[in-house]
């Protein structure tokens, strides 16, 4: 009778382990097949739409708060917010480090069908994290001061940037968590965490109303709303995780920092992460001219181009993140191919969306200003013209920011990591020389000719490394290798 009970439980874990492994196989099917055989532009439309759709949302939702803290705050309030964003760009470029850098490792070794190896590198993303907010938040509250200050706030400045800027830091250890966004759509679910972005976009809106028109919170009443609107966001993506709906799942013994974890997240994550770090320290350096050049106009003047930028700016970070799931996964697959039309139907898309940027910016210019300030005759004059310069960058940038991720997805983290730095590093000299030259309007000339530049400089990288980057790749169409 023993010998039949072990032959029986022998046939059933036989079975429950088949049975495991058949669903295993299903569930990674859901992200492989449409990965390696729908259309790439059916893909694009899958991955970008709701990645554009929701930066363009939050986007919204940031250019709503500039709008709200300019009409019941003012010009300081505006200036006091364009102080402090720097330290949210740093915070972000952290979020980009983890989620960025997990997410195109976990898209590539899902394409090597490596589920595993994908789990370990969430593990390894969720550790880095919570280090990262234990450090960002001690620090954040000790030195908000003197770092605002080293910025040029002062006065009555310093005071508003405090007050909005320690709302945030109090945030900081559920909004790190907005880096599971990127290993989300990683695992082939673009549309959860753009549903996530509305959610949140509508929470910021409704609760800057509430604080500060009803409450009369001020510019602090703006900071707890994103504050609220980021955790709640946040939350969902750890409960969509934790509910065990997801295709990569969280290994709770494989959140550790190990070394052959980490260090890939942190070598793929790099690139957007020193742009996104360059850019913060680029609008310090910027601000600071601004105040000497134009003073409290001039920075509240690059507010209202951040307000607008914004919408830009998440457009091509939007392109960028996704188009990457389908870059790595297919670079995994090695299908250049499929690799190259992705990059090359993104590119197409980001350069039509930044002409047409640059229409509405030069034909609708006082009519966008008056959303932010329209009792400021001096600030309403000095943002017209900044606006109608730095239009022309709008293109350049937006396309430049697009090969940098392609260079990413691929893993090439030198050649993204030198493109990140393009910008900033061209921006400084540039604005320095143009500034002693042309005054405040020099600086305003010094975005438009380091983007371009950057942007000449990128293209030229793609031109010549694409070719040897995806040679040993087959062609989806044949077997032999592709040579480009």
């Amino acid at each position: 009778m023993d010998y039949f009970k072990q032959i029986f439980s022998y046939v059933l874990y036989r079975f429950k382990r088949k049975q495991r492994a058949n669903a295993l196989q299903v569930e990674t099917n859901k992200i492989e097949k449409p990965l390696e055989e729908d259309s790439v532009l059916k893909l694009l439309f899958v991955f970008i739409g709701p990645a554009v759709f929701g930066l363009l949302i939050n986007a919204l939702y940031n250019f709503v708060d500039r709008i709200f803290v300019g009409q019941f705050v003012g010009a300081e309030g505006l200036s006091a917010v364009t102080m402090a964003f720097p330290i949210s760009l740093f915070q972000f470029g952290f979020i980009l480090l983890f989620g960025s850098g997990s997410g195109i490792l976990i898209a590539k070794y899902l394409g090597e069908k490596k589920k595993n190896k994908a789990e370990d590198v969430l593990g390894g993303a969720i550790a880095g994290l919570l280090l990262t907010i234990v450090i960002f938040t001690i620090a954040g509250l000790i030195f908000y001061k003197p770092l605002l200050e080293s910025f040029g706030a002062q006065g009555i400045l310093l005071d508003l940037a405090t007050e909005y800027l320690v709302v945030l830091i109090m945030g900081f250890p559920l909004s790190f968590f907005l880096a599971l966004e990127f290993t989300c759509r990683a695992e082939g679910n673009p549309r959860f965490p753009a549903r996530l972005i509305l959610l949140s976009s509508l929470i910021n809106v409704c609760l800057d109303y509430v604080f500060m028109k009803i409450f009369d919170m001020g510019i602090s009443g703006a900071a707890l709303a994103t504050v609220i609107a980021q955790s709640t966001n946040a939350f969902f993506l750890i409960r969509y995780y934790l509910s065990g709906n997801s295709l990569v799942h969280i290994v709770w013994k494989k959140i550790k920092l190990q070394k052959h974890t980490i260090f890939p997240i942190l070598s793929v994550g790099f690139a957007p992460f020193i742009m996104d770090v360059a850019n913060s320290l680029q609008n310090v350096f910027a601000n600071n001219l601004l105040l000497n050049s134009g003073g409290i106009e001039g920075v509240a003047a690059m507010g209202i181009i951040f307000g607008l930028n914004v919408i830009f700016m998440m457009t091509a970070l939007g392109t960028g993140d996704g188009m990457q799931p389908i870059i790595s996964f297919n670079f995994g697959a090695k299908l250049s191919d499929r690799v190259k039309e992705t990059f090359r139907y993104a590119l197409i898309m980001v350069g039509v969306t930044g002409i047409i940027g640059v229409f509405i910016l030069e034909s609708h210019t006082v009519s966008l200003i008056s959303f932010f300030i329209d009792d400021n005759e001096n600030i309403t004059t000095i943002s017209k013209t900044a606006i109608q310069i730095f239009a022309v960058s709008i293109p350049f940038y937006m396309v430049q920011i697009v090969m940098t991720r392609y260079f990413q997805a691929l893993q090439q983290n030198r050649i993204a990591t030198m493109l990140a730095l393009l910008r900033p590093g061209l921006f400084v000299p540039i604005a320095i020389l143009l500034n002693k030259l042309y005054g405040l309007i020099g600086i305003w000339i010094a975005f438009v000719v380091s983007d371009s530049i950057a942007a000449l400089i990128s293209f030229l990288m793609v031109k010549g490394y694409t070719g040897k980057i995806l040679r040993p790749l087959k062609s989806v169409t044949s077997n032999k290798q592709l040579w480009t």
